[in-house]
């Protein structure tokens, strides 16, 4: 999706509705923002998650990695402090 937009009276650029959706941002979502002569590269940050406790339990808030059961199990047996 392309789009054109521009700055408010604050200087301020506002994404629409449909842009964002279309770029997979959420509300509140933080984005990294490099500049070059006459570019803007906006780029969503992952979401880094943290640990909560519920009950007598700690979860995960953050996306769940892609690695493999096996290797996972692997690294955490042979972890050390």
């Amino acid at each position: 999706m392309t789009a054109t937009v521009r700055l408010d009276a604050s200087s301020r650029i506002v994404l629409s509705r449909d842009l964002r959706h279309a770029a997979g941002i959420l509300r509140g979502q933080k984005l990294k923002v490099s500049a070059a002569p006459g570019r803007l590269v906006l780029e969503v940050e992952p979401n880094r998650g943290k640990v909560v406790k519920r009950g007598k339990l700690k979860t995960w808030t953050g996306q769940v990695p892609s690695t493999p059961v096996e290797e996972a199990v692997d690294i955490v047996r042979h972890y050390e402090r």
